[in-house]
């Protein structure tokens, strides 16, 4: 567990300060070298690095950067991720956003689990400064084969939501998520789907990531992706929906 808490360190480290545009590179060159490291002690993941072009509150051209580490043992499973996107316009920086989450899954048998989650989003172009979550569930892997993956989940926790004009509110949530991979034939690409629905009485998030990523040469791979992200109720002058697509170079390990 403290090799988990150290690479979460190293993951959330480059994310949490207020970045230039021009220092995303070299933080998530730092958080490669820190996720290589852990593949010795039985992690796997990926680091990618791309531009994007959004569309809804901001449309401009942007750096992104994401970083996932996975370890999967005999009873429990284990899942870092973190994301970031900032933005810049004639020297102005324009979005920013950070995401970081751990889910923790104890097995109950091969399809069957408990999972355990925690999410932080700080995102200043969807309206909050701060969305806060703890939930917990249960999970069943309805599809494990060598081509597909399908994991589906059901919970209930708390969100904390806090505003850009400083108001906060707290709510529980029910949490609903899919999880999908289909590998091609060959092993050398493949698609996922996630989805995370977190719907509570003041605002309702859904989250949408499709993926698909085709190996390059050894340990990289390029990927083209579309993030969604709905909020039911945002701040009066914020639009419901933001959009990104971005293509990203992406090392894997």
């Amino acid at each position: 567990m403290k090799q988990g808490i150290l690479l979460l360190s190293a993951i959330l480290v480059p994310m949490s300060a207020t970045l230039a545009a021009s220092d995303v590179e070299q933080r998530y060159t730092r958080s490669a070298d820190a996720m290589a490291a852990a593949k010795s002690s039985g992690w796997s993941g990926s680091v990618g690095l791309g531009a994007v072009v959004t569309s809804g509150n901001t449309e401009t051209t942007n750096l992104s950067g994401d970083a996932v580490a996975k370890l999967d043992q005999e009873n429990w499973r284990h899942k870092f991720e973190a994301a970031a996107l900032l933005t810049e316009d004639k020297g102005t920086k324009t979005a920013e956003r950070y995401m970081a989450g751990y889910k923790v899954d104890y097995k109950l048998d091969a399809r069957s689990y408990l999972f355990t989650a925690l999410r932080a989003e700080f995102d200043k172009f969807s309206g909050f400064d701060e969305q806060l979550s703890a939930t917990a569930g249960y999970g069943y892997r309805v599809l494990d084969s060598q081509s597909d993956t399908l994991d589906l989940e059901i919970g209930a926790g708390v969100r904390q939501n806090k505003f850009n004009n400083g108001n906060t509110e707290s709510e529980s949530v029910g949490r609903a998520a899919l999880d999908y991979i289909h590998r091609f034939s060959g092993g050398n690409a493949e698609f996922r789907q996630g989805i995370l629905v977190l719907a509570g009485e003041n605002n309702t998030s859904v989250d949408s990531v499709s993926a698909i990523r085709a190996n390059l040469i050894s340990s990289i791979a390029m990927e083209a992706a579309l993030k969604i992200k709905h909020n039911s109720d945002p701040m009066e002058d914020r639009e419901n929906t933001d959009s990104i697509t971005s293509l990203s170079l992406v090392y894997g390990f």
